[in-house]
């Protein structure tokens, strides 16, 4: 075997699996959309959410729902 038969026997299948993963990975993060950054702008409304509204010291809900009187739960007796 010569040189030239063992560096294309040796080194061109593993440099071009690597080429093939390498265009993958590249062409994969090229066709997304860009990435929120710290200290950009944002463009998107604010949401609010708290697991204590009494901590957030929020109005109170105007509306009060009556429950009905179920005897449901996890058995199904209705």
């Amino acid at each position: 075997m010569s040189v030239v038969e063992t560096v294309l026997a040796f080194v061109v299948p593993p440099v071009a699996i690597l080429g093939v993963l390498l265009l993958l990975t590249v062409g994969r993060k090229a066709g997304r959309k860009p990435r929120y950054r710290s200290g950009e702008g944002w463009d998107f409304d604010p949401v609010l959410w708290t697991a204590n509204p009494e901590g957030a010291h929020l109005p109170a809900p105007t509306e009060h729902v009556e429950q009905a009187a179920t005897t449901g739960g996890a058995r199904g007796h209705w």
